[in-house]
């Protein structure tokens, strides 16, 4: 990247992409009618494979998702791997924070961080993985009807669970995520995304990032509209590093309550950030069921670590057990807002209860079969 981020080659560069996203119509509010998602809004995503639902979830939702992560973030280890917070105290969760030097990034050596404490200078946390685990705002916004009727009109009605993490894109020194497509198994044998014409998504899936903070051009998710139609890893071929500003990449733009979803197989990335404001999004990612049964990957988000991964053939004992998740958020959340009508799931489960307490909760956070120990990779 250039040695001035916001040069004036950035400038123009910005410009051009929130004037090309603006013309393609790829956000609004959600719409239906009689037969789901608005056509206008799938056709959308169909052809370029993202998606902005504006006001999709309250402020004052946002504001007790911020408090809650707040806390979480009070308690969080203060390096990479550590077991106690900046209080001294044990964390709770240790292994479910991933912690980075803003030095990585030369944040420091070009003066970005004066007057800051020593202790953001080392490390600081830049994602959460499985915050169902440990957030109970996080597992009432699971089950959202916004989001959920979203994940059905994009992957069917038994749409099943893939990840959940939380993203901290931070200020001034927020690390570049290179350009990448997510999905690696569903291409045919001319690198072109397997598809269903009926349905929007690509059978990657999708990601939904629920936006609780504000993502400019410089903190949020650029994407490539069309670029989910074709692998670049296809034949031997690579993905562009993130120093190049891609021409037709466009900002994903969002505020607060905002979801912004995209195609897994989409190229997509994010720049550094030398803003002086943090992009904080809670990604929470769907699968079509058909998709995933009788599948075989390589399973990155089912471990604590990527090194971890293991080689997974999905079966029905497996999603199943997976999708319980789903009406367990929509139960938590009708606890929480009584009088929203709650969404129905339609999917297949494991049969077991779906009614979320505190045997619920401890089932999910059981050592050494934790629920995310099903996520589902393709």
């Amino acid at each position: 990247m250039p040695s001035d981020p916001y040069d004036q080659d950035w400038e123009k560069y910005r410009e051009r992409g929130l004037a090309r996203a603006k013309e393609l119509g790829a956000r609004g509010p959600l719409r239906f009618d009689e037969n789901g998602l608005a056509p206008d809004i799938l056709e959308a995503f169909q052809e370029h494979g993202f998606y902005t639902f504006e006001n999709m979830v309250s402020q004052a939702e946002v504001d007790e998702l911020v408090q809650e992560l707040d806390g979480v973030l009070d308690n969080a280890p203060t390096q990479d791997g550590g077991t106690t917070d900046k209080h001294g105290r044990p964390c709770q969760y240790p292994g479910y924070f991933k912690l980075a030097a803003p030095s990585a990034e030369g944040g420091a050596r070009n003066g970005l961080l004066q007057g800051v404490d020593q202790a953001v200078k080392d490390q600081v946390v830049v994602l959460l993985t499985h915050p169902l685990m440990y957030m109970d705002s996080v597992v009432r916004l699971y089950g959202h009807p916004n989001l959920l009727r979203v994940a059905e009109g994009l992957n069917g009605p038994d749409f099943v669970p893939f990840n959940e993490t939380i993203h901290l894109k931070v200020a001034h020194t927020g690390a570049a995520s290179a350009w990448h497509q997510d999905g690696r198994t569903h291409w045919d044998d001319q690198g072109r995304a397997l598809e269903t014409s009926d349905l929007g998504s690509p059978s990657h899936g999708i990601n939904a990032s629920v936006c609780i903070s504000k993502a400019t051009p410089e903190n949020c998710l650029w994407a490539v509209p069309g670029s989910h139609k074709s692998w670049y890893l296809h034949d031997g071929g690579e993905f562009p590093p993130i120093s190049e500003r891609l021409a037709d990449a466009v900002p994903m733009t969002l505020n607060p309550g905002d979801i912004g979803v995209v195609s897994r197989s989409s190229l997509h990335g994010s720049y550094p950030n030398r803003s002086p404001r943090q992009r904080t999004t809670i990604l929470i990612g769907f699968h079509r069921r058909s998709s995933a049964i009788g599948t075989t990957a390589r399973n990155g988000h089912s471990s604590m670590g990527y090194n971890e991964a293991k080689v997974v053939t999905y079966d029905d004992a497996y999603v199943n057990r997976r999708a319980r998740v789903i009406p367990l958020a929509i139960d938590a959340r009708r606890q929480r807002y009584p009088d929203e009508t709650p969404y129905v799931y339609r999917g297949i489960t494991d049969g077991g209860s779906t009614e979320w307490n505190e045997q619920a909760a401890a089932e999910m956070r059981n050592e050494g079969d934790e629920y995310w120990t099903r996520n589902i990779s393709l």
